[in-house]
């Protein structure tokens, strides 16, 4: 009977303490309403009696100084200071007024009497709230360090121009780790000015000697070389422009190259200079012409090394530049030559155009170097039409060829690969008409030379 009404005694005791505390809570929130409790701090400022607009404008003082306080940064012998302001951080008056009037006002109820009782009797000292621009921070770490360390190198392939291949080694590097020195900015604002040691991490390259090797690129697969006019300046211009941008490209094992998406639009935007295309089986001045001579180059090498040949269409028109039924027309967003890696590993190609010479190499893992044979049979020569117009600025007797007629074919293009033979392509190259101007304009009569006339008396 006394165990029980020991018990009792402690609930309602326990009650009469909650009731105390929070009718005692209650009181001294409606005697302190609008205001910060009295021994709220943040990072040692006092604002307790302050409402939350006169805690906003002292705080705005607090953030000048803060903004304006400086960090050294200190890399070994090297140091800078750097004003907290350039660093990117920002410290928020109405909001860090915010953090302090909400304390003892937020949170569960049954803890708030407790945190009112440290905030009335004792202190209670929060942190700031801050916040740094971690990117902007990073940019001004990165610029005083740019010069103090050695970015890492990535090994790479190295293809001399007669096609021998080296590697070059990676080597490791020493960076500065940003993320762990942002962290560190980041973590102890107070007092504003500060001294952060700066630490050099190494780093490793991303391609190693191993990852190169791994390519198995050994040495050359095929090469191809076409020729061209280099008094043409706008068209030899455009060669060179798309012979640079296939240069160097890597293909990985089974993936498809296209020759669009790397050499990408041929426009005047794009540094492409205007020169005679075949358009509507005529040839018209357009911007990129002599493009396609590079993706023909390009055809031929693909079909040396054995590749398999996943896009390509012939030109509507005979070109002078390959064989017949070994050419292959582009037009960006509607015609593409596209092929895929069949090899076990990287392809690599070269792309090299001086002195009037085109040449597309492919190397890869000779290993598995191909025999290659290409043969084209015509099956059809189709003759050109003469259509003569009558023109009344020649004189009767003259003609002038307007334009030259060109025969037209019917091909087919074979390719023997280690002595198993298969049909590439079955193309027709339309003739182009021979225009011939015919003169109609009468021919004067010549009148008799001076001093043959006969005199009469």
């Amino acid at each position: 009977m006394a165990r029980k009404f020991s018990v009792s005694l402690i609930v309602v005791l326990a009650a009469a303490i909650v009731g105390v505390s929070l009718y005692s809570a209650w009181i001294w929130n409606q005697t302190w309403q609008g205001r910060i409790y009295p021994g709220v701090r943040l990072e040692g400022i006092g604002l307790g009696g302050l409402t939350e607009q006169q805690a906003e404008r002292r705080l705005e003082s607090v953030r000048d100084e803060l903004l304006a306080s400086k960090v050294k940064l200190v890399l070994g012998a090297h140091v800078q200071q750097v004003s907290r302001r350039e660093l990117g951080f920002q410290l928020g008056p109405v909001e860090n007024a915010r953090l302090a009037m909400m304390v003892g006002r937020s949170g569960p109820a049954w803890q708030r009497p407790g945190a009112l009782w440290q905030a009335f009797f004792f202190t209670v000292d929060e942190p700031f709230k801050v916040t740094l621009d971690s990117d902007k921070a990073k940019a001004v770490l990165q610029s005083f360090a740019k010069d103090l360390y050695t970015p890492p190198q990535n090994a790479q392939l190295v293809v001399n121009d007669t096609y021998q291949v080296k590697i070059s080694d990676g080597k490791p590097g020493k960076v500065l780790d940003l993320d762990a020195s942002v962290k560190e900015l980041a973590q102890d604002i107070y007092p504003f000015d500060e001294v952060i040691e700066l630490r050099p991490v190494d780093q490793q390259p991303e391609v190693t000697t191993q990852d190169v090797l791994g390519m198995k690129v050994s040495g050359l697969m095929a090469s191809y070389t076409t020729y061209f006019d280099t008094s043409n300046v706008n068209r030899t211009y455009n060669v060179n422009v798309a012979a640079d941008a296939l240069d160097n490209s890597l293909v990985k094992p089974g993936d498809v190259f296209s020759f669009n998406q790397v050499v990408g639009p041929r426009s005047q935007e794009t540094g492409y200079k205007e020169a005679m295309v075949i358009e509507q089986n005529k040839f018209t001045p357009g911007i990129g012409g002599g493009v396609c001579q590079v993706s023909s180059t390009l055809y031929n090498s693909v079909l040396l090394a054995g590749l398999k040949i996943v896009e390509r269409s012939n030109h509507s028109l005979p070109v002078t530049y390959v064989p017949l039924g070994r050419d292959a027309t582009v037009a960006y967003g509607l015609f593409d030559l596209r092929f895929r890696n069949n090899t076990s590993g990287y392809l690599y190609i070269k792309a090299r155009a001086a002195g009037g010479e085109l040449t597309i190499a492919i190397l890869g893992n000779t290993a598995e170097k191909k025999n290659v044979v290409l043969e084209t049979d015509v099956d059809k020569v189709l003759d050109f039409k003469v259509i003569t117009k009558n023109d009344p600025t020649l004189y009767q007797g003259k003609t002038l060829v307007e334009t030259e007629g060109v025969k037209g074919y019917e091909v087919r293009a074979y390719r023997t690969v280690n002595g198993v033979k298969t049909l590439l392509s079955d193309d027709i190259y339309v003739p182009v008409d021979e225009i011939v101007h015919v003169g109609t304009m009468p021919v004067p009569e010549t009148p008799p030379p001076p001093g043959n006339q006969q005199l009469v008396a």
